[in-house]
């Protein structure tokens, strides 16, 4: 079982849902910004022994300085996170939880606004449930098609007992990491 769960991978599964905004007819006027929700589940996903595994990239993941954390309590509507009542994929995270070839482990989602060709801005993604922590980022842009840049690493973290005659503490190491990296176009 452990060994399972070790040796499967993880997956993201990304919604978008862009609001509707009309193009300029006029080349000369700058681009007005699209506005898009992007939602995302991250899964593990728990092979069946004949199921190749994905490879995976062996250096450790570092969180970017220029990141943008997504901040509930910000005033922004640019990068704020999407409220519970926003999110449209209740429904794929309940039947993931039902399937006993996938395992949910974070759902969440942000408001991004888009112009071709602009800056990217990658959103730092930090989820710890149990015994595995995933920390990365997500970074949604637009050239010609919509694009998604997934780099994520999942740790497994093992707790390890110290114990001394003055101390006794548990620690948390991690065991193994897995990093994914991927970059995809989207079809809207």
């Amino acid at each position: 079982m452990m060994q399972t769960r070790l040796l499967s991978h993880f997956t993201a599964l990304f919604f978008l849902f862009s609001s509707t905004v009309s193009y300029a007819e006029n080349k000369t006027q700058p681009e007005e910004a699209v506005w898009y929700s992007v939602e995302y589940i991250l899964f593990e996903n728990k092979p069946l022994s004949n199921q190749a595994l994905e490879p995976w990239t062996k250096q450790p993941f570092q969180m970017p300085v220029d990141a943008i954390a997504l901040d509930a309590l910000s005033e922004a509507k640019a990068f704020s996170p999407l409220n519970i009542n926003q999110q449209q994929l209740h429904a794929v995270n309940e039947r993931l939880e039902r399937l006993s070839s996938y395992t949910p482990i974070a759902h969440g989602g942000w408001l991004q606004p888009l112009k071709e060709k602009e800056k990217r801005h990658a959103i730092q993604i930090i989820h710890q449930a149990d015994n595995i922590q995933i920390e990365g980022i997500l970074t949604f842009h637009r050239g010609r098609y919509l694009h998604l840049d997934v780099d994520l690493q999942l740790s497994d973290m093992i707790p390890s007992a110290i114990e001394d005659d003055y101390l006794s503490n548990s620690i948390i190491q991690t065991s193994n990491l897995y990093r994914l990296t991927e970059t995809r176009r989207i079809r809207t």
